[in-house]
């Protein structure tokens, strides 16, 4: 039999001939490729490049013309790109800034060229809904213009022309009741909360966040109410043979900012390095490529083991007709080139036609209109050759184990069966220690570099949450990682073995199961692997979701306690009176009503919005120069456990409560208007601190006074109605408040922090366990083909038929269960250092979640398993 004409050959009819067994393989293969792939797709759908950004960004423009503040500008420190602003105001000038809308760009063009107003975010703006105002994103531009065309997608009807029509997306048509059937109706309207009514001419969407109510206007639109200082966006049409690059440097001292065409399509090198990799982020994805390459091999390799061993009297005559080893290996190796070439062929082609048809979905779930339907080749190719690469890879162990069996083996059906006394292998249990060890040193240096970015912000008087992430300790983190799973792949053949002499703890079920997985490491090994590496990711995100809500939680200040509806006022926005405050207590389920104001002191004159409060003076530090004065009831801070009615007793003393201690001197503060910042007119007050103060609102931030003695400083100016309900309030409820309010988002019902992550972890314990369920598939598959003359002779001497439904469910138990534990410690080490990652207060540990997997996925494997196994066996001959 020479060259490889022949095994392909075999390997093509092998595969019609089990098309069950081939299209198995080919899915382990392909479901990764596919994955891949269709990740690759959507990426390139959501970052497009080329003509088809510069098409999204600038239509059919030549270059994007931008009106800055200032009349000259400094000379571009290197190419301009979408990631370069204008180079601001011209070095060693002193301008004033121009009102934008005033400068004509048109004159300082060439002859010929034209422009129009680029779609742009204009705010936002309110609206009269079905019950009452609603906040909705404004874009404007020369929607008409031929330049435009192309940025913006246009459903149906057109954009706007006259200052008096507006188009608007689908969503808010259908909230405004403005479409019949998905069409716009003819006489569409839309009011706006001034009371000016304008006409719908069309529907139309952004590119990104196509669901968000949208208002497409005219630049000239009532609606938007532009700062003149702030730059305008212009798209040029130049005449032919324009120097574009010679031009935008020109234009710099008119003060205005050309980007050519050509530097979107072609971006210029950053001269920041923004567009230099990250090291780390090459390294994560290397490994997770490696970590998914291997997953591969362990599944598709356990897959081709059944393969071959029910091969093992056709590959027994080929050998008995004169075929060498070398033949038998080939034939194995071209199933598993065969096999991979239709996986991963099979993925790459189900992944663009998936990326195609479902493109809608795509659009809704991404939140992003997919402008074109470009395919990434450079990147998808590869993905294939991968997919390709691992079922050949995958081949390579049972083509081995395959062309070292004996003709008389092979022809009469024996399998080889591990044997002798099993050892832990030394150097596996260093590399696990080791990497335990690594993961552990990088996670606790992660944290220190934490806790002084923490320092660091605290000093900086910064509200944004700290985060780190430095190179020298992912790099140990991940090195660590890779150490011990290369160790725990290594040893779990022989794993599976000691495990055995746990048996005689179990029925007998499961001493048959762990047995045979201990006869049968060779198999139960990788399959066990293949499951611990898949649940490892799936439990790895749930540590990191875990961990990244805690940081949330941490960041996130309510209005009040859960439970609570808040309403709150300002001079933009509701204008407080307790007339107000009354008609929402009698609409909503309210126990008791608290109004939080500031305290105006008597004789002081509103300027704008801005009117002087009074305040506690308290000497100056690094993140505190004084604290505001809220004046509040104590009974609404009593309902606070531990600090409340400590703080409460003191305001109703007629004290006041601050957070600390500094500035209290004598039992007293003073206490003096904000407008007055050298504090003449300052009063001394009786004082105390409470320490522990909730963070809730401005509690934790500022100084209490209850409202009766801030009366007796001037007048309380409330800017907060809080409403301690009974029950929750319903929908009709809520909606009854927002058209007595005239708006709905002015109340606010406090429900704590809730975490956006319940249908993610949803998934993951669907892929937790789609996967344990591959694994532990193909083993049991593999266990049913090996040991069928071992359950005849069970049969033989009196088993009862059950039995074989019982072994193959204590088999799936025991694999799943094995690879499960062993995956979630493998998660638990990303876990530990995500935890510094995200920057959470302590180790979150998700326990439902790691519960599903440790207890249910196995529990749901073995039930699978003991319902799709038959009782009963066909009568086979013991030969050996």
């Amino acid at each position: 039999m020479a060259g490889w004409g022949p095994p392909l050959r075999i390997a093509r009819r092998t595969a019609r001939r089990s098309l069950g067994r081939t299209l198995l393989v080919a899915a382990l293969i392909g479901v990764p490729v596919f994955a891949a792939s269709w990740i690759g797709l959507m990426d390139k759908a959501q970052s497009p490049t080329g003509e088809t950004l510069a098409r999204t960004t600038i239509g059919s423009a030549d270059a994007q013309l931008t009106v800055a503040a200032y009349a000259k500008l400094n000379p571009w420190p290197a190419r301009p790109s979408l990631m370069t602003g204008d180079p601001g105001m011209l070095a060693g000038t002193e301008q004033q800034p121009r009102d934008t809308s005033k400068v004509d760009p048109l004159p300082f063009l060439p002859a010929g060229s034209t422009t129009a107003r680029a779609m742009k975010e204009a705010g936002q703006v309110d609206v009269h809904g079905p019950g009452a105002d609603t906040s909705v994103q404004l874009v404007t531009g020369d929607g008409r213009s031929k330049l435009t065309a192309g940025t913006f997608r246009l459903d149906s009807g057109q954009l706007p022309g006259k200052s008096t029509e507006v188009a608007v997306s689908p969503s808010l048509a259908k909230y405004l009741g403005l479409v019949d059937d998905g069409k716009l109706k003819a006489d569409a309207t839309l009011t706006a909360a001034s009371g000016r009514k304008y006409q719908v001419v069309g529907l139309a969407r952004t590119f990104t966040n196509p669901s968000l109510r949208t208002i497409f206007g005219t630049p000239d639109t009532p609606l938007a109410t532009p700062d003149p200082n702030n730059p305008i966006v212009y798209l040029a049409d130049l005449p032919d043979g324009t120097d574009a690059d010679a031009l935008s440097d020109r234009l710099l001292g008119n003060g205005l900012a050309l980007l050519p065409r050509a530097n979107i399509v072609d971006p210029p090198p950053d001269p920041y390095g923004g567009g230099s990799t990250d090291a780390g982020a090459v390294a994560v994805m290397a490994l997770v490529t490696g970590f998914g390459i291997l997953e591969i091999v362990l599944l598709a390799g356990t897959a081709f083991a059944v393969i071959a061993r029910r091969q093992t009297r056709d590959l027994g005559l080929v050998t008995a007709a004169g075929g060498t080893p070398r033949d038998i290996r080939r034939i194995v190796l071209a199933q598993g080139i065969f096999m991979g070439a239709v996986g991963a062929g099979g993925g790459l082609l189900l992944a663009i036609l998936a990326a195609l048809a479902g493109r809608p979905l795509w659009e809704k779930m991404l939140s992003t209109l997919i402008v074109s339907n470009e395919i990434p080749w450079l990147s998808l190719v590869p993905i294939a050759a991968l997919g390709l690469l691992a079922g050949l890879a995958a081949a390579i162990v049972p083509a081995i184990s395959a062309g070292r069996q004996t003709p008389l083996a092979a022809l009469s059906g024996r399998f080889a069966a591990a044997g002798g006394v099993v050892r832990l292998r030394k150097p596996a249990i260093g590399l696990v220690a080791i990497g335990v060890l690594c993961t552990i040193i990088g996670s606790i240096w992660m944290s220190r570099e934490l806790e002084e970015a923490r320092r660091q912000m605290a000093a900086q008087a910064e509200q944004y949450r700290a985060t780190v992430t430095p190179t020298e300790p992912i790099a140990l983190v991940l090195l660590g990682i890779t150490a011990t799973i290369v160790g725990l792949v290594w040893l779990l053949p022989n794993l599976v073995a000691k495990l055995a002499g746990f048996a005689r703890f179990l029925p007998l079920s499961g001493r048959l199961a762990l047995r045979d997985a201990a006869r049968h490491r060779h198999r139960t090994g990788p399959a066990a692997a293949a499951i611990m590496m898949s649940v490892g990711a799936t439990a790895a995100i749930a540590f990191a979701i875990s961990n990244s809500i805690a940081a949330d939680a941490v960041d996130y200040i309510p209005e009040s306690l859960p439970g609570d509806a808040v309403v709150r006022f300002s001079p933009g926005g509701l204008t407080y009176s307790p007339v107000t405050v009354q008609r929402v207590a009698d609409v909503l389920p309210v126990e008791n009503t608290y109004e939080i104001g500031q305290i105006i002191q008597t004789g002081q004159q509103r300027n704008g919005p801005y009117i002087p409060t009074l305040a506690v003076v308290t000497p100056p530090t690094e993140t505190q120069s004084g604290y505001s004065l809220m004046a509040v009831d104590p009974a609404y801070i009593a309902r606070f456990p531990g600090y409340g009615p400590q703080a409460a007793a003191a305001l109703r003393a007629g004290k006041i409560v601050l957070p600390s201690p500094v500035g209290i001197k004598g039992g007293t503060v003073p206490v003096s208007s904000d407008g007055d910042p050298e504090s003449k007119s300052a009063i001394t007050m009786p004082a105390t601190s409470v320490s522990s103060a909730p963070k809730i609102a401005q509690l934790s931030t500022s100084a209490l006074i209850s409202t009766e003695a801030a009366k007796k400083l001037g007048a309380v100016d409330p800017y907060l109605a809080v409403y301690q309900l009974k029950r929750e309030p319903t929908g009709d409820e809520l909606d009854a408040v927002a058209k007595l309010l005239g708006h709905d988002d002015y109340v606010h019902v406090e429900k704590g922090y809730e975490s956006p992550a319940r249908l993610w972890f949803l998934g993951l314990m669907a892929a937790a366990t789609i996967v344990t369920l591959l694994g532990v598939a193909i083993s049991v598959s593999l266990s049913a083909a090996e040991g069928r003359a071992d359950l005849a002779t069970l049969a033989a001497i009196g088993a009862q038929p059950r039995r074989r439904r019982n072994l193959a469910a204590a088999q799936a138990w025991v694999l799943g269960e094995l690879g499960c534990l062993l995956g979630v410690g493998v998660g638990a080490l990303y876990g530990y250092t995500a935890h510094a990652a995200f920057g959470s207060p302590h180790f979150m540990i998700p326990w439902r979640e790691i519960g599903g997997i440790v207890i249910l996925v196995p529990l749901f494997a073995g039930l699978l398993a003991w319902l799709l196994t038959r009782s009963r066996l066909p009568m086979v001959s013991r030969v050996d």
